[in-house]
């Protein structure tokens, strides 16, 4: 997703004077030296921030959408801050006053997002990533959706899932924006698949929610290997099956080499992590119905229905139809 797509939420515009005192409790007095809005996104606003005093930069993540993602993504980070990398809070407001949206201050994480790095870096460098992900993603997976989490959203069952989707396809704009042939190909397999999904209302563990390339930072490891740095944007964070977020970093399947796929499920089964025999199938149809919610959308959004499989040359590498 990006800017070019009409924004769920307008961007909110912050002058300095203002940046000064909505960080006023972490900057101790420093100036800042450096401000600018990070591209990207259609709900929330983020900015890097740079104070004076040679200190780590910061970000400023306001969520436009209200305090529910707000607290979503709250909670989680400070559950699962010993586990996994994710951002440091150094600040949480919830917003009102002179400043109604709810904001979080985080340490900035350096790195480049995992999309950034298959297409900048060597193919080595990307390969290396393939162990780091599967063993980070499986640690993920024995995170359980626990008390701390009550009041956060939980996965559908699967039975309710597929029929929503049969409808969309059928009759929805998702019908429309992929055609018919398309559309009754893919709930032929969802439909084929409806027992090996069902078995995955039995889990209950911490989901991302949006795990795809531009919330996963990676950085250099030495020796030319790369390291996951950070996992980012928490707000959609549910209780459910590991594979949605497995399914979601695979979502571009052609991005992925068999041998990437390969060292991440070593990898994956080495850390601990359960994965069917049938992993990469199911994973990819579980994620086929997140598209397929998409691109049943009213709003007009070209970028995101073209990456979504709207565009005919890109259909088989993004929906699992055969």
């Amino acid at each position: 997703m990006t800017d070019s797509d009409s924004r769920c939420w307008p961007l909110v515009e912050v002058e300095p004077a203002q940046l000064q005192t909505l960080l006023a409790p972490v900057l101790a007095g420093a100036a800042l030296i450096d401000v600018k809005r990070v591209e990207g996104g259609l709900i929330n606003t983020l900015y890097r921030i740079t104070p004076a005093g040679g200190g780590v930069s910061l970000c400023l993540r306001i969520f436009a959408a209200g305090q529910r993602p707000w607290q979503t993504e709250r909670n989680v980070l400070a559950r699962v801050a010993a586990a996994l990398p994710v951002p440091q809070v150094l600040l949480a407001d919830c917003g009102g006053g002179s400043f109604p949206h709810p904001y979080l201050v985080y340490r900035w994480i350096e790195g480049m997002t995992l999309d950034e790095c298959r297409r900048r870096m060597p193919p080595a460098a990307f390969l290396s990533l393939a162990e780091p992900l599967g063993r980070l993603l499986a640690r993920m997976a024995s995170l359980p959706f626990a008390d701390a989490y009550k009041g956060q959203a939980s996965a559908a069952p699967v039975a309710a899932l597929l029929a929503v989707n049969e409808g969309r396809l059928r009759r929805g704009l998702a019908r429309a924006h992929l055609g018919a042939a398309l559309a009754d190909a893919l709930w032929q397999r969802l439909e084929a698949g409806a027992g090996r999904l069902g078995a995955l209302d039995r889990a209950a563990c911490l989901v991302h929610g949006d795990l795809g390339g531009r919330n996963i930072l990676v950085a250099p490891a030495g020796d030319g290997a790369w390291r996951v740095s950070g996992l980012i944007d928490w707000e959609a964070a549910f209780s459910g099956a590991a594979l949605w977020d497995v399914g979601r970093v695979f979502r571009y399947a052609r991005r992925y080499s068999e041998t990437f796929r390969e060292r991440f499920e070593r990898a994956y089964r080495e850390a601990g992590g359960d994965l069917p025999e049938d992993w990469w199938r199911t994973a990819r149809l579980l994620d086929a119905t997140r598209l397929v919610e998409i691109l049943n959308e009213e709003r007009e959004l070209p970028v995101v229905f073209a990456e979504t499989g709207h565009e005919p040359e890109r259909r088989r590498e993004v929906l699992p139809t055969e």
